[in-house]
């Protein structure tokens, strides 16, 4: 069973916290609509933090193999208050600062972004290149609400609705670029998709609107759907398409009502395309549910709060939304966790903390196969180049990898403590509890485990690939 209280969930015996709280808002309800708001919290569904207890038993046998170059990743850990960062090449790790502070770590080219703590609206740069260097304010007096990183480039919105690029490589705040204002700071989420920045702005100075522009500036703004897109979590692409979820009554504030559209967003022309305009969900059925796949959207028809005034996955029912506004059943009972396995094969876990693989085909569920588990409480697919490398399960018992055949693996040997990993990095970074703290890494097969660190690890705040 599940619970939500203070930011944290309790899993199974496991304490879970994860970055940036990622899922913390979808398994719990939020009565004040306003929550939706996620501002700084959600930042991206790429990066998320376990923090894990009793699973596994015994020691570790670690094989001490350095990564292949092509795949060498940097791990940034916090380890007694100080800040170090360790390369995956088996290279030893560098302490980079002492007495650290700091949430939401992105990088840019040398640099790192990041703000002091969850209230804070002064956006911090550090160089990664120069170790006596101390933090700056890289807005200057401007109070930043969002941020993000793309590349060598940083991109921030501010309390008053303006949006600013730079370089990486400048030196100082005053070189930013405004590229865009009358943003709704309400609703400061914005993501950049192939030159084009998507973001919420006021429409004739009132109404939120979704709208794009190009990154640096040019040309005019485009109007993509009316309302916002809560976090960039709800920003999905493919090669050819852009996909958001958007909701279209973004004022109300203290009922979970009929207001969530997926759109898809032709890459070419930028034309948006609802796919469920005339029947919006309902918002408590979207913060339950999870993108399945890129285009595919898994919502709980029906879910009702708790006593606990959590959602009361035992009283709704998975369903899928797809792109072309087709919605069926995917499950009798409400889902927690979706994983697109292939284009019509997903793995799931229900509110009966079962796992279940299931093969859909013209719009209804073909065949079912409970995967013999129990006390089953995340499936995560592990990807490179938007390709899936692995699925794992995370259970009571420990963390599984899903075979083609739907047999599973066990990832033997581990006492996990925190782990966390990142689309297109080889592997599972975990501070392991059966070794004082210590830092590891395995690979997303669950074949290899390789020791990083000799400190102890409080905390991993980011991982990058390696120049």
């Amino acid at each position: 069973m599940i619970r939500y209280h203070n930011g944290k969930i309790t899993l199974l015996g496991f304490k879970i916290l994860e970055s940036y709280q990622l899922l913390n808002w979808k398994r719990g309800l939020f009565v004040n609509y306003a929550s939706m708001s996620l501002k700084r919290s959600i930042v991206s569904l790429l990066l998320f933090t376990l923090l894990l207890t009793g699973v596994g038993v015994g020691g570790v046998h670690a094989e001490e193999a350095a990564a292949q170059a092509e795949d060498a990743a940097l791990v940034y850990y916090v380890s007694d208050g100080d800040l170090y960062r360790v390369k995956t090449d088996g290279s030893p790790a560098q302490k980079l600062r002492e007495n650290f502070d700091g949430v939401e770590l992105k990088p840019a080219g040398d640099f790192m972004y990041y703000m002091y703590d969850e209230t804070s609206t002064t956006l911090l740069r550090l160089s990664l290149t120069d170790n006596k260097a101390k933090a700056s304010a890289f807005g200057g007096d401007k109070r930043v609400v969002s941020f993000e990183t793309y590349g060598d480039f940083i991109y921030f919105m501010d309390d008053t609705g303006k949006i600013y690029r730079a370089a990486s490589a400048v030196a100082k705040s005053s070189e930013v670029t405004q590229i865009a204002d009358m943003a709704d700071p309400d609703y400061p989420a914005f993501t950049v998709v192939d030159g084009r920045i998507y973001y919420n702005a006021l429409r004739n100075g009132r109404t939120t609107w979704v709208a794009s522009k190009a990154v640096d500036g040019s040309g005019t703004v485009q109007w993509v759907a009316a309302g916002a897109v809560e976090s960039s979590y709800y920003v999905r692409s493919d090669s050819a398409n852009i996909y958001m979820m958007v909701n279209i009554k973004p004022t109300e504030k203290n009922y979970s009502v009929d207001c969530m559209v997926l759109y898809t967003i032709a890459k070419k022309g930028n034309k948006a395309t609802a796919a469920n305009l005339k029947a919006p969900l309902d918002a408590n059925a979207v913060l339950s549910g999870s993108w399945a796949g890129n285009d595919s959207y898994l919502y709980n028809k029906g879910i009702t709060l708790g006593s606990d005034d959590n959602f009361n996955y035992s009283k709704g029912k998975g369903y899928l939304l797809k792109k072309d506004g087709k919605t069926f059943e995917l499950s009798k009972t409400g889902i927690y966790e979706i994983a697109s396995l292939d284009a019509n094969k997903f793995a799931y876990v229900d509110a009966k903390d079962k796992a279940s693989v299931i093969t859909i085909a013209n719009n209804k569920v073909t065949s079912t196969k409970a995967l013999s588990l129990s006390n089953v409480g995340y499936v995560r697919n592990m990807m490179k180049n938007g390709k899936v490398q692995s699925t794992v399960l995370f259970a009571e018992s420990g963390a599984f990898v899903l075979n083609a055949n739907l047999s599973l693996k066990k990832m033997v040997g581990v006492e996990w403590d925190l782990c966390q990993y990142e689309d297109d990095i080889d592997g599972i970074f975990y501070v392991n509890a059966g070794d004082n703290g210590r830092l590891y890494r395995m690979t997303v097969d669950g074949k290899t485990t390789t020791k990083l660190t000799d400190e102890k690890v409080s905390r991993i705040v980011l991982i990058t690939k390696a120049k």
